[in-house]
C-alpha cells in the first residue's frame, strides 16, 4: 500500500505537485476491472485518503478550490468508482463544514463552492443521494422542496429508532478525521469477498463497533449497506440478515426503496436493473 504523500505536493502545488498526485492516483487507478478500495493483493489502498486530503486542502484554502475541482474531474475519468468516493468524501465534509462558527465561514462557502462546481461531471444522481437535502439547497442543485418533506420523514425514524446512544463529540476536525476513516473501514468490510464461512452475526457486530467508535449516521450507515447489497447481490444469504439485524422495521425499509424509486422517476431518470433485483430479494 503506497505511503502518505509528501508535504512538497502541496507547497509545490501549482508547478509540480498536481502532476504527481495525480501520477501517484494513477498508479492505484490503473486497473480499471477492480475496485480502487483494494490493490492486486486485497490490501486497502490509500485512494480514499488522497482524496480526503485534496478536498480538505480546498476547503482550507492551502490549494485553490478550482484546482482541487480540476483535479477531482481529472480522476472521475481514471475510474468508474471515483465519483462514488468523492461523494462520500463529499457527504462526511458537509456535516463538518455546517458545524463552522462565523470565524470559519470561510470553510463553508469554499466547500459550497467546490460542491457547485462538482455538479458539472458528478452525477444528478449521485449528488442528490450522498448529500444533505439542506445543502443542496444552499448551493443551488435542489429547488424541489417536495423531495425534501418526503425524505425527511424516513430520516426522522431512522434517528429515532436506531437504539444506540450517540456521543456528543466538540472537536469538528476529529469528526472529520474519525467519520471519514470509519466509513472507509465499513465499506472494506461490506466489500469484502464473502464465502461460506461468513458469519452474519459476526459483520453485524463489526457494523455497530464502528458505528459506536466513530459516530456514524445510521442513516447513512443504511444506505451504505443497500448499496453494497445492491452490487453483491449474490451475497443476499449475507446481506438479508444483516439488514435484519440493523434494521428490523420492514416500513422503514419500504420506505428507503420508495423513496429511491420516487426520486429516480421524479427525475426521469432509468430505474437499473440492480435495484428491482435489490428490491426483489427483500421482499423474497
Amino acid at each position: 500500500m503506497a505511503g502518505a504523500l509528501s508535504n512538497d505536493i502541496w507547497k509545490n502545488w501549482e508547478k509540480s505537485g498536481k502532476q504527481e498526485f495525480i501520477k501517484t492516483c494513477v498508479q492505484i487507478l490503473k486497473d480499471e476491472s477492480k475496485t480502487p478500495l483494494f490493490d492486486k493483493n486485497g490490501k486497502p489502498t490509500n485512494i480514499v485518503k488522497y482524496i480526503n486530503d485534496l478536498i480538505d486542502k480546498g476547503i482550507k484554502g492551502s490549494v485553490r478550490k478550482e484546482s482541487v475541482v480540476l483535479t477531482l474531474q481529472e480522476l472521475v475519468t481514471l475510474h468508474a468508482d471515483i465519483p462514488s468516493i468523492i461523494l462520500d468524501i463529499l457527504n462526511v465534509a458537509d456535516a463538518v463544514s455546517s458545524q463552522t462558527d462565523s470565524e470559519d465561514s470561510k470553510d463553508r462557502h469554499n466547500f459550497c463552492a467546490i460542491v457547485k462546481e462538482c455538479e458539472k461531471f458528478l452525477s444528478d444522481k449521485l449528488l442528490k443521494e450522498r448529500l444533505e437535502i439542506d445543502t443542496l439547497q444552499e448551493v443551488g442543485i435542489l429547488k424541489n422542496r417536495t423531495f425534501y418533506s418526503k425524505f425527511i420523514k424516513v430520516k426522522t425514524k431512522l434517528y429515532f429508532l436506531f437504539p444506540l446512544i450517540f456521543v456528543v463529540i466538540n472537536n469538528a476536525n476529529s469528526i472529520y478525521s474519525e467519520k471519514n476513516e470509519g466509513f472507509a473501514k465499513l465499506l472494506t468490510e461490506l466489500n469484502n469477498e464473502f464465502n461460506g464461512n461468513t458469519d452474519p452475526g459476526e459483520l453485524i457486530g463489526i457494523v455497530q463497533s464502528l458505528i459506536g467508535c466513530f459516530n456514524l449516521d445510521p442513516n447513512r450507515v443504511l444506505d451504505i449497506i443497500l448499496e453494497s447489497f445492491e452490487n453483491k447481490p449474490k451475497d443476499a444469504k449475507i446481506f438479508v440478515p444483516l439488514i435484519n439485524s440493523y434494521m428490523n422495521d420492514p416500513s422503514i425499509i419500504s420506505e428507503v426503496l420508495s423513496t429511491k424509486f420516487s426520486f429516480l422517476k421524479n427525475i426521469d431518470q432509468e430505474i437499473p436493473k440492480s435495484l428491482y433485483v435489490l428490491t426483489a430479494q427483500l421482499l423474497q
